[in-house]
């Protein structure tokens, strides 16, 4: 029986599931930064929305990178 730690890094080591952390870690930042442009009541960007927008599009550039073969 294998144990915690092995089951952990035989998941992590596949490409397949490491591509759907990724997508759900860009899309948790970008839905957040877009709810809190909409409830805030501030009528532009804040540093905190501009830093999640930025950290999503560098995962997404990191996803593409990492993905597409030369």
């Amino acid at each position: 029986m294998d144990g915690l730690g092995d089951r952990m890094f035989y998941w992590v080591s596949d490409e397949t599931n490491i591509s759907i952390l990724l997508f759900v870690a860009v899309a948790v930042l970008g839905g957040a930064s877009l709810i809190l442009f909409v409830v805030s009541k501030e009528k532009s960007i804040t540093q905190l929305e501009f830093l999640l927008l930025i950290s999503a599009m560098i995962i997404m550039f990191y996803m593409t990178i990492r993905n597409s073969t030369f």
